[in-house]
């Protein structure tokens, strides 16, 4: 089985309510970066969405997943101000999409209200995870206003995934991305299973280190990992995954793609070949990229 562990939804009303929250803080940024046309939301991506339905996203979604032999994907929204929209979506095709409680800045992670919703969206069953986006919410997660929602998210079982490292997002603030922030609270929560996505996102030394006797912190590989160009040194993607499966084990390993269907490009099939190539040429045993490709996620996600 396969199971794309990281994808995203995007719908014309999230943008809206994005645009609203960032507006408040940094007025027209969005607008700005749309101008630009080189961000996740641009011009085209928008008209293609002002004239598509959820059931119309879902469909290309399943067509997409089947063509590519990817069994259930895991959809992570850009705000936390739609929720009640994703869960429609999920609700469309549930044996396929799962998704996460995106706890941003509009229901802030060091608010009550946080925990609140994890308990609250962790009930029905379609939401297996939470995220968290450290540089957008301007919010370290050492921060000890964070720990009811890590709490939280131990009791009701939802592992929360954090990215960390380079970000395409208009107002990231880079003071709140490195992975050692997590140690602490990794510690202090050992109940609470903790993901940090594309490899740490040029923080790969970092996230490394976070593995030193952890049991609950896992990694997971979406994307193109292009934050490797960016290094002193270029990694081959081959070696990233070894050195990951060296300190984590192939047992703390979940597959992605960061995947976007905005109406011109597909599931990125490309990522998923080259992730099974890596695999392959570090001689990766086949129980090992069974668990990497989707055992993990069946596992932690209770798929």
């Amino acid at each position: 089985m396969i199971v794309d562990s990281h994808v995203h939804l995007v719908t014309g009303g999230m943008v809206k309510a994005a645009k609203k929250k960032l507006d408040k803080d940094f007025p027209g940024v969005l607008d700005k970066s749309i101008k630009k046309g080189k961000g996740l939301i641009n011009a085209d991506f928008i008209k293609f969405l002002s004239t598509t339905s959820l059931e119309n996203l879902a469909d290309l979604w399943e067509k997409e997943l089947l063509k590519n032999r990817v069994d259930k994907a895991g959809f992570l929204p850009i705000t936390g101000a739609r929720t009640g929209e994703l869960d429609e979506f999920l609700s469309i095709n549930p044996e396929k999409f799962y998704g996460y409680i995106f706890i941003d800045n509009i229901d802030n992670p060091s608010s009550k209200s946080a925990a609140q919703s994890v308990k609250k969206w962790s009930k029905n069953g379609r939401f297996k995870g939470i995220k968290l986006y450290p540089s957008l919410n301007r919010t370290s997660v050492a921060d000890k206003r964070l720990y009811p929602l890590y709490e939280a998210a131990g009791e009701t079982g939802t592992p929360v995934l954090i990215h960390f490292g380079i970000s395409t997002a208009p107002a990231a603030d880079y003071r709140y991305t490195n992975p050692l922030d997590l140690q602490l609270p990794s510690r202090l929560f050992p109940e609470t299973k903790f993901i940090i996505a594309h490899f740490g996102a040029g923080f790969f030394r970092e996230t490394l280190l976070l593995g030193f006797h952890s049991e609950n912190i896992f990694i997971d590989t979406s994307g193109t990992n292009n934050w490797r160009l960016f290094l002193p040194e270029i990694m081959p993607l081959s070696q990233v995954f070894k050195r990951a499966i060296d300190v984590y084990g192939a047992e703390r390993i979940l597959f992605g793609t960061d995947t976007l269907l905005n109406g011109t490009s597909g599931y990125r099939d490309l990522v998923l070949k080259e992730q099974k190539k890596a695999l392959s040429s570090i001689k990766t045993p086949k129980n090992e990229k069974d668990l990497i490709m989707g055992g993990n996620a069946q596992r932690l996600f209770r798929l």
